[in-house]
């Protein structure tokens, strides 16, 4: 039996692939920075409306969400775009979907999505299966991951080019990128007739300076496209409830015809979503301020590593980080069937994300992974000894 080309061609998960050699792992205990599961607690004033939740029947709700939903992500995100309205606001199962419906509703067969490489990993999946391709856009470590400039960008651009999709603040390289930079490229491609994809999901924990939402662009609005998540800020990643957010009547009309041919977002996320939507400012600055300590914690480990190289998260919690071994994918399997740390009795190793998957060549990525700072700082500490100690051992 033939599958279709699609799903012969669906790229493996950068962050997933390792699991299944994990599972068959025994005897030793993993400190996993592969995959951005925060292990700070979700909000209790979320968890007291999951015990508090009532209702005599679980049915089908709106394609685009709850009135009441919709109207909360857009209060939220009226902090940048004052205009905004419920309407502008289609919720969705996580911001994998919202991702999925705007490459979707956008791109036909064959189209193009330019993205600054390294990406988040899936977006090169999603493009896939809407029957797209990823145009990667070179960035580096050596310029912070700049975004190329408009000359450069004219010059990337095909006739087939469609989108461009990017997050801010990055996963996976932790840059931030400012408002005079994001208005540069909304304005770009609103000038060029391409839709700006801009993944707002890590956009409350930055160190330095706030990131920009690209909704604050008024004049290339109809071209912007946010997508937004309840898993990192709240810490909730298993409550799957996202947002597609954009003021093009259009789009919007297509993504709530995508949202009828999967029913309704699940009512007990949303009811959920509610609560974590309407909690004060202190919230953020707290989690703000937890997170940087911890990257704050992994890039003084990494940078007692001889022979590492990174550039110190300055949004999100992630980091791209250049090993000096030939392929981090070895070496990542390396870490998980033959190295050990042993401490107090016990044996220990460590999960990473090879960085081959956040990246159309994967040769670019071949010395890089990237790490996610989602654990306690003292777990952080000793995963990254761990992680000194396996390069001594790989490299011999």
């Amino acid at each position: 039996m033939k599958l279709s080309t699609r799903a012969q061609t669906l790229q493996e998960s950068a962050i997933r692939k390792l699991d299944g050699i994990i599972q068959t792992m025994s005897g030793v205990d993993f400190y996993r920075l592969n995959i951005g599961q925060p292990d700070i607690p979700t909000p209790p004033s979320m968890m007291n409306a999951i015990a508090g939740f009532e209702t005599s029947v679980l049915s089908y709700g709106p394609a685009s969400g709850t009135p009441q939903c919709r109207t909360a992500f857009a209060n939220y995100h009226r902090l940048w775009q004052p205009a905004l309205t419920p309407a502008d606001v289609a919720v969705t199962t996580g911001g994998s979907e919202a991702l999925l419906f705007a490459f979707t509703a956008i791109c036909d067969p064959g189209d193009e999505i330019l993205a600054p490489t390294p990406f988040y990993t899936n977006y090169n999946g999603f493009a896939t299966v809407a029957g797209a391709s990823i145009k990667p856009i070179p960035t580096s470590i050596e310029t912070n991951f700049a975004l190329p400039s408009d000359e450069e960008l004219d010059t990337i651009k095909s006739d087939r080019t469609r989108a461009f999709v990017f997050s801010n603040p990055s996963n996976p390289t932790g840059a931030v990128y400012a408002k005079s930079e994001v208005e540069r490229i909304a304005r770009w491609c609103h000038r060029n007739g391409i839709f700006l994809i801009s993944d707002e999901v890590y956009r409350r924990i930055w160190f330095e300076n706030p990131p920009a939402s690209a909704l604050e662009v008024d004049d290339a609005a109809e071209a912007v496209v946010v997508i937004d998540s309840l898993s990192k800020t709240w810490s909730a990643c298993g409550l799957r409830l996202g947002a597609l957010i954009s003021r093009n009547v259009e789009l919007m009309e297509k993504v709530e015809r995508l949202g009828q041919a999967r029913l309704g977002p699940q009512p007990l996320a949303q009811h959920v979503g509610i609560a974590a939507l309407e909690m004060p400012e202190a919230y953020y600055e707290t989690i703000r301020l937890m997170w940087k300590n911890r990257v704050d914690i992994l890039a003084e480990a990494l940078a007692d590593i001889e022979g590492v190289k990174f550039n110190k998260p300055t949004g999100a919690f992630y980091s791209m980080v250049k090993l000096p071994v030939e392929s981090t994918e070895e070496f990542a399997k390396f870490l998980i069937t033959d190295f050990r740390s042993e401490r107090d009795g016990a044996f220990e190793s460590l999960v990473v994300a090879p960085g081959s998957g956040f990246y159309v060549d994967p040769n670019r990525g071949k010395q890089q992974i990237r790490l996610a700072a989602v654990l306690e700082p003292t777990k952080i500490q000793r995963a990254i000894e761990i992680l000194g100690e396996a390069l001594i051992s790989y490299n011999g």
